[in-house]
Parts: C-alpha cells; structure tokens; sequence
C-alpha cells in the first residue's frame, strides 16, 4: 500500500517537473477552451481565430475565409455586375467597377475604361454612330470596327467562324443594275429605294411626279409599262422595267441591229461587227456572257456589260450571273468542296437566269429551315459555312438547307436531330445536293 502510494507521487513529480522545464507543447486553443466561428480555426500558438488556422491570417473587413484553398476571398464582388462598363472589372475592397479592376480607378460620366492602358479616356457614344453591316462602333475610337480591324473604301465586312469578322471586296464591284435601282453595299443586291423589285417591276416614281422626275427616296416598286405597244425582233422579249429588247427576256443581254439572239442557255447575241470572226463564224462566250459589237469583248449584259475577270494561273475565269434586276461577275466555285477567298462562301443561286454557284460574301445568318429571299442570306456559324436557299426564285422566297453530296445520300447529312437524306438541287449541276428532312 504505501508502496504503490510512492510510486504514483513519484510519477505525479516527474510529469510536473517535466511540465516545468517545457517538455510539451503549448496549445492555448486547449487550454482555453477555445471555438472559432465559421470556416476559421483557431492558432494554438496564440489562441487568435484565423483563416488556415497555425500559421494563418486574420481576414480584413469584407472578406471571408474559403476552407478549401485557406485564403481570405473577397465578398464585396459577389453581387457586382461590370458588364455595363466595358473594360473594368471589380474592386474586391470596394467592390466599385473600376478601370484596371483592385487598386484601379473608376471612371467618372463622359469617360470609358481602354483596359489595354488602363485608363479612363473621353466616351463616345455610339448610339449616335451608324456603323455599315456586320461592323461595330467602338467605344474608345467611335469608329467602325469589323472583327478589331477598320474596313477600307469600298470593302464589306463579311461573317465568320465564332462570330468573326472579315473585311472583303465590295458586294457591289462588277455588279450592274438595270434601270433606276442601285447597288446596296449591305448585301450587293440592286434595289429601289432599299426595296428589291421583282420581275416585271420598275423603279419608278409617282403618277405626280413631274416628267417622271424624282428623288431616289421618292421610287417606289411599279409594273413596268415601258413595253407598251412594243414589238421586238427575232428572239428577243422587251425588259418592261426598261423598255429595251432582250436576248432571253429580262435580264439578258441587249443585241445590236447586226446580230442575232441565241437562246442558249445561255441566252447570247451572235455576230456583228466586232464579233464576227475571219471564217464568219460568231464568237461564243462562256460563263453566261454575250459578245459586246462595238468592241468584241466577252461581258456580262453583253452590249455595255460588264468584262468578267479572265482565268489565272490560280484563279478561275468569273461568271456571269444575271437576273431581271441585275447583272454581276463572280468567282465560280463547288459546293461540295468550296476553295473560296477568306470571308467569302460557295452557294448555288437558282435564281440566275442562268442558275450556278459562285464565292460570295454571305449577307444574313439564317441557319437550317430558315426562310431566304436571296441566294447568299443562309449561313451557319459554328462552324462557319453556306447554306442552300433550296426553292428561291425572283418573287419567291426558299428555305435554307445544308449542303451535300447526292453520292453520300444519308451518310453526307447529319442526322440529329432529325433524319435527313441528300436529294439533287433543281437546276444545279450533278451531285450537287441539299439535305432533306425524311
């Protein structure tokens, strides 16, 4: 009994002695009793609530503490929203949108943020900036931007994969229109008063109008009546919106007194004194153009047309496509494999007198099923490529479909969300198709 009694004073000294000359750990939490709040753990070598707990830090005001990285994040952004100020991001002390974001400045009224410099710089405000197709007013500079870059005189900014941008030719170049209408640089198609006419319509001004006489804004859409009581020659058919006898009606080209019109297709004035060749023979044009007699040149229109681009040792020869509105040069190409320039497509237009595909810029973004009402307004992005406007005709608007391989049949069509087939384009060369849904 006393034995035991010793031994365990003995253990109770040497535990003291041990506590006294610091042989453990001091832990303040503990001994303390000490309970931190939230995601904070208490240091225990000073028994202070931190964030990361031994060795951590004290959040500042505003800040919580984040358990799972043990970094102090900021509060005062959570709800802030800076996506009314472009450029600035948010100040995690004040959560203030600031110009350089945290330890930025924020901009005062009539200033905007230019984040490459961080810096506040005098506003513009482009709601008052009438920028053309496809371009954006920028803030800073208040001009028209296509994708970052400026667009030169007498270029389109053309759509692109994941919403890019592409500066291109203008739509208009080597486009003729017929009768008063004008070229829109917004999409290339001639116009009257930003209306496309159809066919058999002039661009004409009112029954009041003196001398027939008027403003561009003041043409409106009308029948033609430039016909009336004319009669033309041989093959020819007269262009009510006109008045002038054409090789293939509307549209055509205008034959001289010497030469003849050959229905085709395609429709071409034959013969005359330029175009007549040393056997007798007439010259014959391709890529739907006729041969002008005053200077023997192969044009789009024919008489006072307009020359096509001839071929290259990298470029192919232009075509001509021709309706009753208008005549244009264009860049030939295939729809299954189209080998367009940067920011131009390949699309088959059964709107032409003489139907064909050719490289365009495209003018709208209709996707699949989408109605059109011109050759080059279906366009899917992402990725980027032409559609088919399947059923358009002048007066008659079409449905866009994609494009495919009639060989393929349903192996060159996606089939989700729905089954789709590879059916023959109307009027286009063989094998070339448009997906059709089952």
């Amino acid at each position: 009994m006393n034995r035991n009694l010793w031994l365990v004073g003995a253990v109770g000294f040497t535990l003291g002695l041990l506590a006294s000359c610091g042989g453990g750990a001091k832990n303040i939490c503990l001994d303390r009793n000490i309970k931190c709040d939230g995601a904070l753990t208490c240091d225990p070598s000073d028994g202070v609530c931190k964030c990361g707990g031994r060795g951590g830090v004290l959040c500042p005001d505003g800040f919580s503490c984040d358990p799972v990285k043990n970094t102090c994040t900021s509060s005062k952004c959570a709800a802030v929203d800076c996506s009314g100020q472009p450029g600035t991001s948010c100040d995690v002390f004040d959560g203030v949108c600031k110009c350089g974001g945290t330890g930025g400045k924020a901009c005062d009224k009539g200033f905007v943020c230019n984040p490459n410099a961080r810096e506040c710089v005098p506003t513009v405000d482009c709601r008052q900036v009438a920028c053309p197709k496809n371009q954006t007013c920028d803030t800073v500079s208040g001009k028209c931007a296509c994708g970052g870059s400026s667009c030169m005189v007498g270029q389109f900014c053309s759509l692109g994969a994941d919403a890019g941008r592409t500066c291109v030719d203008d739509l208009c170049a080597g486009v003729r229109c017929s009768g008063a209408t004008t070229c829109d640089p917004s999409d290339g198609y001639c116009k009257c008063n930003g209306a496309v006419c159809q066919s058999g319509e002039a661009c004409s001004c009112g029954a009041s109008a003196d001398g027939g006489a008027c403003q561009d804004t003041a043409r409106t859409c009308r029948p033609g009546s430039a016909c009336a009581g004319k009669t033309c020659p041989g093959q020819t058919t007269c262009d009510p919106v006109d008045g002038q006898c054409k090789c293939g009606g509307p549209g055509g080209p205008v034959c001289a007194s010497n030469q003849i019109c050959a229905l085709g297709p395609p429709a071409q004035c034959q013969g005359g004194q330029q175009c007549t060749l040393a056997d007798g023979g007439s010259k014959l044009c391709e890529g739907g153009t006729s041969c002008d007699p005053e200077d023997g040149v192969c044009k789009c229109g024919g008489r006072g047309g307009t020359a096509c681009k001839s071929a290259t040792a990298t470029e192919p020869a232009e075509i001509c496509i021709a309706n009753p509105i208008q005549q244009s040069c264009r860049r030939p190409c295939d729809v299954r494999s189209p080998d367009c320039a940067n920011g131009t497509y390949c699309f088959f237009d059964s709107s032409a007198a003489t139907p064909a595909s050719y490289c365009a810029a495209p003018t709208d973004n209709k996707d699949e099923d989408s109605a059109c009402a011109t050759a080059t307004a279906c366009f899917k992005m992402n990725p980027a490529k032409a559609l088919h406007c399947n059923g358009l005709a002048l007066g008659q608007s079409g449905i866009c479909r994609a494009y495919c391989d009639v060989d393929a049949m349903t192996a060159g069509c996606t089939q989700v969300p729905k089954a789709q087939t590879c059916v023959q384009i109307n009027a286009a060369p063989p094998k070339y198709g448009y997906c059709q849904p089952q």
